[in-house]
């Protein structure tokens, strides 16, 4: 019955840490919630706001998204810090957490690889005539800002669960490509309740998960993921308008889809094989990348 539930080495399975992690999240991100709404209804009450006031306030568009983003974030921290101490025995940055001092090129790199992709995206669909692309002239710098915020969040907190944490239960196995495709899945199937979904979006998340795990594996941490991760969907949403994962957002420009199976249509770029295709060549990019970066670690180093 024991080993059920713990390995050869004394360790819980990968399997039950993952679930426990996704499962306490859930839960903490519910009482968060439950206490959040409650402080507002406190400060709402002290400012004399209505209930519908509250609700249209909180519960209706970009609002909703920042607030649940922020308690989803903090939720997700909290579990992964107390899995890390009281079950892992490990800190944040043995699961690649470093400190940016050391990770701000990667970073740096992840963010350049991300925004670009999505340019090319959008430049493929609009030469193919498969987008129409229109300027929203109804923006403000402060509304972008807070875009950012939030997808710093997102980026953060799909980062440190989906390849810091998942990654390094599952390297229990001792067969880092198996954890990679199985981390990779839970990513995607992480999506599947996310409007508008489409199986080449899955598909599609998939491949950036994998991705995601090829640049984590090749830098020892997570900010080029990270960095990507925050650009991609930034630049996406915020900058194109296109919906990121089946979400509507308003960006610096309108973005109306034609074809579908090029573009992802209500889901948003993930959902197009165009997007696939880049995936696909950002790979053989970041292989050449890594393979002279570690060539001229060798030249440095002899």
């Amino acid at each position: 019955m024991k080993k059920i539930f713990v390995n050869k080495n004394g360790q819980m399975r990968s399997g039950w840490k993952i679930t426990i992690l996704i499962a306490g999240t859930f839960v903490i991100t519910l009482l968060l919630s439950f206490l959040a709404f409650f402080i507002i209804g406190l400060i709402g009450g002290y400012l004399k706001y209505t209930a519908q006031k509250l609700y249209l306030l909180l519960m209706v568009g970009e609002e909703r998204f920042y607030l649940f983003t922020t308690i989803s974030f903090l939720s997700t921290v909290i579990m992964i810090t107390l899995m890390l101490k009281f079950i892992d025995k490990k800190k944040f940055k043995d699961i690649g957490f470093t400190s940016l001092k050391y990770g701000y090129k990667n970073l740096i790199v992840g963010f350049l690889i991300g925004a670009f992709s999505i340019a090319i995206i959008v430049l493929i669909l609009y030469i193919l005539g498969a987008v129409t692309i229109e300027r929203n002239s109804n923006i403000s710098a402060y509304y972008l800002l807070w875009g950012m915020y939030a997808f710093i969040l997102v980026g953060l907190e799909e980062e440190l669960m989906s390849r810091g944490y998942f990654i390094n239960a599952l390297n229990q196995m001792e067969r880092p490509w198996v954890s990679v495709l199985i981390s990779s899945i839970i990513f995607s199937l992480m999506h599947i309740l996310n409007p508008n979904i489409v199986f080449l979006g899955l598909l599609n998340i998939f491949l950036i998960g994998v991705l995601f795990s090829y640049m984590y594996l090749k830098t020892g941490n997570l900010w080029m993921p990270i960095g990507y991760h925050i650009s991609w969907n930034y630049f996406q949403g915020y900058i194109f308008g296109f919906n990121v994962s089946g979400n509507a957002i308003r960006g610096i420009y309108n973005a109306f889809p034609k074809n579908n199976f090029l573009s992802g249509g209500d889901f948003g770029l993930e959902g197009g094989i165009i997007a696939t295709l880049v995936i696909l060549i950002t790979f053989l990019i970041l292989y050449y990348y890594f393979e002279r970066y570690r060539k001229v670690q060798e030249v440095e180093l002899g």
